[in-house]
């Protein structure tokens, strides 16, 4: 197989998000994601609901968690604001410009689209980072 018929084929699979095609991100953009523990935080959380829908502080909630997870340092209303906040400037939207979700700004939402690849190499961080879970 050359690398042309690999590439025609990489840029054929999509994902379908309201009637649209989606491109599977690059793993450039996959690595970029997954660089970020808050950005796989928030993911982990999006997997774990039924529909891949939630409201951004509850996202935030279950980030501050993740991070109680790996050190030692209490939950907070400021910690919980800060991840919110950051969250909805940086890695909301990072994720939306990659297709992994859709982040509405006024309704405060996001759903997560089933990016498969997504979530083999988030499974392998997941249990890098929480190997007793």
């Amino acid at each position: 197989m050359n690398y042309d018929s690999i590439r025609s084929r990489n840029e054929s699979d999509h994902a379908l998000q309201n009637g649209r095609a989606v491109r599977t991100p690059s793993f450039d953009t996959l690595f970029d994601i997954l660089a970020e523990s808050r950005r796989r935080y928030a993911l982990y959380t999006l997997l774990g609901t039924g529909d891949g829908l939630a409201d951004v502080e509850t996202v935030a909630d279950e980030v501050a968690m993740w991070e109680a997870r790996t050190d030692d340092d209490p939950i907070t209303e400021s910690l919980r604001e800060e991840i919110a906040d950051e969250l909805r400037e940086e890695h909301l939207p990072r994720l939306a410009d990659a297709d992994v979700v859709e982040y509405d700004a006024r309704s405060d939402v996001v759903r997560y689209w089933r990016q498969p690849t997504l979530e083999e190499y988030l499974e392998h961080t997941h249990y890098k980072e929480f190997p007793d879970e």
